[in-house]
């Protein structure tokens, strides 16, 4: 029997995020095997982080990467090929043939044809790529919740069919990430949280109310609590880490020797002595709305559960470049005190090199959606199922929806 402190060697693979700080926070990076879920309200940057992973996957292990490439599952929008392709041609962290070309994507519109692409097309794709020089290490489906919008009144047999479509999609995905030691990265929104009212001093057991807290939301700074992530307790249960990012409503004048400060020293180097990316533009500002003069939008980014890495909360700012973690030090002093990686592993920080991009994104192999997805016929129920279905609840409208959706699902297990 081998002791785990006797490892030299990492079980799984991690790559850079292409922020060094935010990487400690992550426990050394995004690690394969694992299904992660980044969250957060609209325009909180959450396409943003997962086009920077797409790209910084594909670097060198010499520079942060295991080069390898991307499955890019889109459901509502395509791939928003302009802003990945002024990632690459600003983000001087990444290698000359780091780009697009290496960005395979498909859409996804329903349910069904997700299901699908999990269990038949990308096992077959991902089989296909471990040969090339560019096997798939990472997949994102960008957004999972976009596919449960539906216009139909939320029911017991609704949510229970929400259940078991989350189940096997999670399933799906779990045995992808630990079959061919890929990263899963799952987009997900968040839906407005109301406080209830204390439960009854005669119940023993904690409310949704009481367990979603610890689950699906954060209070790192005022107003991040009065959002929870979507899809419920069930969906949370099937995940290894949860990241959520937030608007904070805050403003700051960020200088660029600021934000140089706390990279690394070749990092540093490379932008003091040339900051001109590959195409030859001057090292881009913060991304505003308003003129370069103003103050720039700040974010918040919280781990609320992680199995490799504690919670942690931390500022971050988009640029042209991509996400960048504004550093203080409480922060600097609170992962300091972390310590990350194995016996004999040793920390290099990554070259600076040159960035290059490339023009066209590939695609997976084409999938036919029929007119109309069949569905099988529903498994039969056991009789702990049915009593919740055989009567309509004459006072449905103050069922709590969330709650009963977990109990539902830990009676099947």
């Amino acid at each position: 029997m081998i002791q785990l402190d006797e490892l030299t060697e990492p079980l799984d693979e991690i790559f850079s995020t292409g922020d060094h700080i935010l990487d400690q926070a992550l426990g050394g990076g995004i690690r394969t095997g694992m299904l992660w879920e980044i969250v957060g309200e609209s325009s909180a940057g959450k396409t943003q982080v997962a086009l920077q992973l797409s790209l910084f996957v594909q670097n060198p292990p010499e520079l942060g990467g295991i080069s390898g490439s991307t499955c890019y599952l889109t459901t509502s929008a395509k791939l928003p090929t302009g802003r990945l392709k002024q990632i690459a041609d600003s983000n001087s962290q990444l290698s000359p043939d780091c780009g697009l070309d290496h960005v395979h994507t498909i859409s996804i519109s329903t349910v069904p044809i997700l299901q699908n692409i999990l269990t038949n097309v990308l096992p077959s794709f991902i089989q296909q790529k471990a040969s090339s020089h560019r096997p798939v290490k990472l997949v994102i489906i960008d957004a999972l919740t976009e596919l449960f919008h539906s216009s139909e009144k939320t029911s017991k047999t609704t949510l229970f069919d929400r259940s078991k479509d989350l189940n096997r999609i999670a399933s799906a995905l779990h045995t992808v990430a630990g079959t061919y030691n890929v990263a899963v990265v799952v987009i997900n929104e968040v839906i407005d949280r109301f406080e209830r009212g204390p439960a009854p001093s005669s119940s023993k057991d904690l409310v949704y109310s009481d367990k979603s807290r610890w689950f699906n939301t954060c209070n790192s700074v005022p107003g991040e609590n009065t959002k929870e992530a979507s899809l419920g307790l069930v969906w949370a249960n099937q995940l290894n880490a949860r990241i959520m990012l937030s608007k904070t409503g805050r403003r700051r004048y960020i200088d660029e020797s600021e934000l140089l400060l706390h990279q690394p020293q070749q990092q540093k180097k490379a932008r003091v002595d040339g900051s001109s990316n590959s195409s030859g533009q001057q090292a881009q500002a913060p991304v505003n709305d308003d003129d370069a003069q103003q103050a720039t939008l700040v974010r918040r980014l919280s781990v609320i559960f992680s199995s490799v890495a504690p919670s942690v909360s931390l500022d971050y700012i988009i640029t042209h470049e991509g996400f960048r973690v504004l550093p203080d030090d409480s922060l600097l002093e609170e992962l300091k005190a972390q310590s990350y990686g194995f016996a004999n592993e040793e920390s290099e920080e990554p070259a600076q090199i040159q960035n290059l991009s490339q023009n066209n994104a590939t695609t997976l192999p084409e999938f036919t959606a029929p007119a109309q997805a069949s569905q099988s016929q529903e498994e039969s129920k056991e009789d702990e199922w049915d009593r919740y279905w055989e009567e309509e609840d004459e006072e449905s409208k103050n069922v709590d929806w969330d709650a009963l959706e977990l109990s539902l699902t830990q009676a099947e297990s």
